[in-house]
């Protein structure tokens, strides 16, 4: 259900002031339930054990900022905020989805964050529910590995699969092929109701203004391919979050990890 809008940054500023919808809401897709996250690493490929499902941080007062579904139309707009505000966040990006990595023009996005210090992680070739014993997830990785390959000269190890679904099959080859596995806990829904900015903030202030939430982490999941959200939304929440006093980091950075995002 790919979206076109063709809004301009201040008509989205003006539904953002005056939005008052409430969207009914769709049911989320089944999630695997998290598991607890691993302190160790075991860089043998063929001794592996299957993946497991990372929901937060473990560096403390992190946030961390995460993309989905892109590159879109007006990710160059985010990218040229992030610059301004000097932060850095975490794109998983599709092969085949809203867009094609393979146009010069969205390749030169993905190549352009990753150049600026964003994190690019893997979000399936074309969006697809990994859990599915009909999906060729090998292929799914793989070609967007290679693709990325070329654009950024490295493979990506962080991955997010689509609706948030694996399955034991999937952890087992995910895990075996060395990827981590990235999910959320701040979860904007942006794409069930892209232009209601207000309802998109709910999440991040049922999180935030708990008087205990600077004892926890945080990754957030919203849709830079989704024009409202690159344009408008996303900046909302990057200054209500720093607002609250947290460091936006890349999803790498607040679990500790410095040199481990890629692979050759």
């Amino acid at each position: 259900m790919i979206k076109k809008y063709i809004l301009s940054a201040m008509a989205l500023a003006a539904l953002a002031l005056s939005s008052l919808t409430t969207a009914t809401p769709i049911p989320n897709p089944l999630l695997s339930q998290p598991l607890a996250l691993s302190k160790t690493h075991t860089p043998s490929l063929a001794k592996r054990s299957p993946a497991i499902i990372i929901t937060q941080c473990t560096v403390a007062n992190s946030f961390a900022v995460t993309f989905d579904d892109g590159p879109g139309a007006y990710t160059n707009e985010l990218l040229d905020y992030l610059d301004i505000k000097q932060i850095k966040v975490t794109f998983f990006v599709n092969g085949l989805n809203y867009n094609n990595i393979l146009d010069p023009h969205f390749s030169a996005m993905v190549k352009r964050a990753f150049d600026a210090g964003h994190q690019i992680g893997s979000h399936t070739w074309s969006h697809a529910d990994i859990s599915l014993s009909s999906t060729d997830i090998d292929g799914e990785m793989t070609k967007l590995d290679d693709v990325l390959k070329g654009i950024i000269g490295r493979r990506p190890v962080y991955m997010r699969p689509p609706y948030g679904n694996t399955s034991p099959a999937a952890l087992d080859y995910l895990g075996a092929h060395g990827y981590r596995v990235i999910n959320w806990n701040v979860d904007t829904n942006d794409w069930q109701h892209p232009l209601d900015f207000k309802k998109n903030l709910e999440a991040y202030k049922a999180a935030l203004q708990n008087a205990n939430a600077h004892s926890k982490t945080y990754i957030s999941l919203q849709h830079d391919a989704e024009p409202g959200t690159a344009q408008v939304w996303s900046k909302l929440a990057i200054e209500y979050v720093l607002s609250k006093g947290f460091n936006i980091v890349p999803v790498g950075t607040c679990l500790g990890d410095t040199t481990g995002w890629y692979r050759d």
